[in-house]
């Protein structure tokens, strides 16, 4: 199994053909009642997922427990998503909460709201939801997902150097992943034309300060003719002058530094004084990630 670097977060041993967890009992809260258990296979995920099936599918869902279960007066919901790996688990995860009113009490990624509560665990995407938004109901859904990642232990995974750059360190909390067009065109729908027909997989950072705003990315791709084709689909230009910003016909500024023959760091924002090089994290580039 390969192994990672930098923000700690926690890897499911799963693979795409191991489909069972260690789920939560009656006998595992006192006083709580499961009200019922199902699980579905991506062949039956539309009957419950329904437009946002695709966009699991994308990330690569191989399979879904949904319990519900009553405590006192209060019911929640518990999902569990298995994905593919651990960053298919945490692109659906960044793509799915909004507000939070906590986050990463529950590993290196999670959002606790009144009503909900995402997590990040492994190859796991949890949400737990109570219909009240009371404390006692929040409690509920804490309980759930807490005892859900104790019964499943996994592996340590750590998140790209990427956010382990001293420029690009505050912006964490934006950090997405994306794998296909379908999840791109949700969220950066200005960039789909670029990715057209090509196949890749990105982590993204939203940069905002009082000076510029921007996007910074690392692109990972199957070989180098992808990568060109990319640079090409940008802007011609920047086949010339990769790290020079130049200016595109939106009035953005593009700029990108070659890693290596199959991966970037790309940035577009709205200023041509930001030097790309500068979002580097301090160490050699075989320390990042090698495939996802």
């Amino acid at each position: 199994m390969k192994k990672y670097f930098y923000i700690p977060m926690i890897i499911c041993s799963l693979s795409g053909f191991a489909q069972n967890i260690q789920q939560i009992s009656e006998m595992d809260i006192q006083g709580i009642r499961i009200l019922s258990e199902n699980s579905f296979f991506t062949g039956k995920l539309k009957g419950y997922l329904g437009n946002g099936t695709d966009l699991f599918l994308e990330y690569g869902l191989n399979k879904l427990f949904v319990s519900e279960y009553a405590l006192g007066n209060e019911q929640a919901t518990l999902e569990v998503y298995i994905m593919g790996n651990a960053p298919s688990a945490f692109g659906i995860y960044s793509m799915s909460i909004s507000r939070c009113d906590q986050m990463n009490l529950f590993g290196s990624f999670s959002c606790i709201s009144p009503y909900n509560i995402s997590a990040v665990h492994g190859s796991f995407f949890i949400c737990a939801n109570n219909k009240t938004g009371t404390q006692s109901g929040q409690n509920l859904c804490e309980q759930l997902v807490k005892l859900l990642i104790d019964k499943n232990p996994q592996e340590i995974w750590y998140a790209p150097a990427l956010t382990q750059s001293a420029k690009s360190a505050p912006f964490t909390n934006s950090l997405r992943y994306y794998k296909g067009p379908i999840g791109l065109k949700r969220d950066i729908p200005a960039w789909a034309d670029m990715f057209e027909n090509l196949n890749f997989h990105m982590y993204t950072m939203n940069i905002s300060t009082p000076d510029y705003i921007g996007i910074l990315a690392r692109i990972i791709f199957p070989d180098e003719n992808t990568l060109n084709s990319f640079i090409m689909k940008s802007s011609p230009i920047l086949m010339a002058a990769s790290e020079k910003p130049i200016q595109t016909s939106t009035g953005l500024y593009r700029s990108w530094y070659k890693l290596d023959n199959t991966k970037i760091l790309f940035l577009e924002s709205n200023s041509q004084e930001i030097d790309v090089k500068d979002f580097l994290p301090k160490v050699p580039d075989y320390k990042w990630l090698v495939e996802e």
